[in-house]
């Protein structure tokens, strides 16, 4: 990269109460959040990164005290040769703290943070995309999928996004087997072959809970099955790949530090892999999960679940995967919608990458 001195450093907060509650296995979104590091060059230029801030309730005030009281002060005036060097330098300088307080994890999702809005910036200095900084040949467009259902479902938003193009659906499991069925049975009957489905049971089966679904879903021709296993039965990953035709996916939740062993990460038993580029998948790391050169060992489709620069440069970034595949959550977010000038577009089931450098949406700074 051509160097950069980081001439200031801000953090923005937003939140928003919304009508849409986000339910999972493990806990209810009753308001959005939005956590962003905006890094300025000495030319004025402006490199935003998203941090993820979903889960606990107090994450959002954490990494805003995060970002204020050491990321900022450690930043500005900085010089930047390297940028995987420079947040591998963070890391090490900042994880001794970090594990006094078990909080290696909020670190990591500060990182992503700062690894985005440089890359951002670096795109900008180069006046090209930032998908054109990741990559020699990415698409011109990224295809989309909805995720973010669960009951009740909200049939209005599944045609809104039907009407879009979108023709893959991702459906909340793990509120208990009765409902769980009937939303499944229910949507997958409302689409009537127009879309797929795909599910995300959060973390929320046993062993033997995940089994007995098997059949219906490989029935139900389900696209894959993402994070079947409670954490206690996760150990019994590979076992349960072995019972199934049906892709299990997952890798959000996966401890992913910079500097990471790739092919330790590529090893883990998922036939999907799913980084989060604001929450565990520091960006210099995603990009080796494709193994540039090499033969891929695993699909990658990149998990998001928040604003709108986040889901900006997860577009980037899923622009150069083989799937071209990006999830957009189907809920009404503001955050998303009202973050940046202009909103971000899907067109016949796809968003276009922008031709303005960086990552090609202007983020509303009052």
């Amino acid at each position: 990269m051509s160097q950069l001195t980081i001439a200031n450093a801000i953090v923005k907060h937003e939140r928003v109460r919304v009508d849409d509650v986000v339910k999972t296995s493990f806990g209810e979104m009753q308001e959005r959040y939005a956590v962003l590091l905006i890094l300025e060059d000495e030319s004025g230029r402006r490199g935003v990164g998203e941090s993820w801030v979903n889960f606990p309730l107090w994450a959002a005030w954490e990494r805003v005290a995060c970002f204020k009281y050491g990321f900022i002060p450690y930043l500005r005036g900085r010089r930047v040769d390297s940028i995987s060097e420079l947040v591998m330098e963070m890391y090490q300088d900042f994880v001794g703290p970090a594990r006094q307080s078990a909080t290696t994890g909020p670190l990591v999702q500060a990182l992503c943070a700062v690894e985005l809005a440089l890359w951002d910036l670096q795109a900008q200095q180069q006046g090209v995309p930032l998908a054109y900084c990741l990559f020699d040949q990415p698409a011109s467009a990224v295809r989309v999928y909805a995720s973010g259902i669960n009951s009740p479902i909200p049939w209005d938003l599944i045609d809104d996004h039907l009407n879009q193009g979108i023709t893959l659906f991702k459906l909340k499991l793990g509120f208990g087997d009765d409902e769980d069925r009937r939303n499944l049975e229910e949507l997958r009957s409302y689409l009537d072959g127009r879309a797929s489905i795909a599910v995300d049971v959060n973390c929320g089966w046993s062993l033997r809970e995940a089994q007995s679904w098997l059949p219906m879903l490989e029935a139900y021709n389900v696209k894959w099955i993402e994070e079947p296993l409670k954490a206690s039965d996760e150990i019994h990953l590979a076992e349960l790949k072995t019972m199934t035709s049906t892709p299990i996916a997952g890798g959000e939740n996966l401890p992913i530090i910079p500097n990471s062993d790739v092919e330790s990460i590529l090893n883990e038993p998922f036939d999907i892999l799913q980084p989060d580029l604001t929450k565990n998948a520091p960006l210099h790391i995603a990009r080796q999960l494709l193994r540039p050169g090499k033969p891929s060992m695993k699909r990658i489709i990149p998990h998001f679940l928040g604003s709108a620069p986040g889901q900006a440069a997860s577009l980037h970034f899923a622009a150069g995967c083989p799937d071209n595949l990006v999830e957009m959550d189907i809920n009404h977010n503001p955050l998303r919608s009202d973050l940046f000038t202009d909103p971000i577009q899907v067109v016949d089931g796809e968003i276009a990458i922008p031709s303005q450098p960086g990552l090609g949406w202007q983020l509303r700074y009052e």
